[in-house]
């Protein structure tokens, strides 16, 4: 499986993009009725397949050069400090190396509030609650506080667990290269009647992709995603769905 990577001077360990890794973190974080599946494919026999409704799509991607300077000339950028309730979409930077996947899960998390149920007092709970008006630079100065109480911890418990391949132990090493990925994750949600690219390390911040719905969200994030996949050499990608 591939793991992801990420900018920034601290760097905790990348996660695995399997949906056992994801479906475990998600319920450790406090969130109730989130399961992750595979989607082998973007054809539309393989769409088909996933279980639905999907609320979130993660993608796995390698990172390449030319990737900041296409961000400038993709979709319209929008930055909010709004929480997805007051109507906005939640956004939070990414400043930790590795974390973008914890990035992406909180995404998904954050933006289906009104799909999702969070247990009273837990982790995405509070971090939800506690971000309300808060910057997405904000957002993120406040999760690096809360990694120092048990969030880093989480990400890492959840990067060795090697679920699906039940091979992960604590305390499990990986090797320089490991760490030193050039894979990322971002997250695709549906807000207000459109399509929304969440990268912690884009610096225009949130991207729309175009119209969308709840009921087509898969459909349109496979098309963006075509067009990433197209225009690369690369064919280290995997995807996962959130369903609710």
């Amino acid at each position: 499986m591939a793991r992801e990577g990420g900018k920034g001077k601290r760097k905790w360990l990348p996660l695995e993009s399997d949906p056992t890794v994801f479906s475990a973190y998600a319920k450790a974080l406090g969130c109730k009725g989130l399961a992750f599946s595979d989607v082998f494919g973007l054809d539309v026999e393989l769409l088909a397949m996933v279980p639905r409704p999907v609320v979130a799509v993660i993608l796995l991607f390698p990172i390449e050069k030319k990737d900041e300077a296409e961000a400038e000339l993709q979709g319209e950028s929008h930055e909010s400090g709004s929480d997805a309730t007051g109507g906005d979409v939640f956004y939070v930077k990414q400043k930790i190396g590795n974390a973008c996947g914890t990035i992406a899960l909180l995404h998904a998390l954050a933006n289906n509030q009104d799909l999702v149920e969070f247990e009273e007092g837990s982790f995405i709970s509070t971090f939800v609650r506690e971000c309300q008006g808060l910057s997405p630079d904000e957002k993120a100065d406040y999760l690096d506080k809360m990694a120092e109480d048990g969030l880093e911890s989480a990400h890492n418990a959840a990067a060795v667990s090697d679920a699906s391949e039940g091979k992960g132990e604590a305390g499990k090493q990986l090797s320089e290269e490991e760490i030193n990925t050039d894979l990322h994750f971002v997250c695709y949600v549906e807000r207000n009647g459109a399509l929304w690219e969440l990268d912690g390390r884009n610096p225009l911040g949130t991207v729309k992709l175009g119209q969308c719905t709840k009921e087509d969200l898969l459909e349109r994030t496979a098309e963006a995603i075509g067009k990433r996949m197209e225009k690369s050499s690369s064919l280290r990608f995997n995807i996962l769905a959130a369903t609710s």
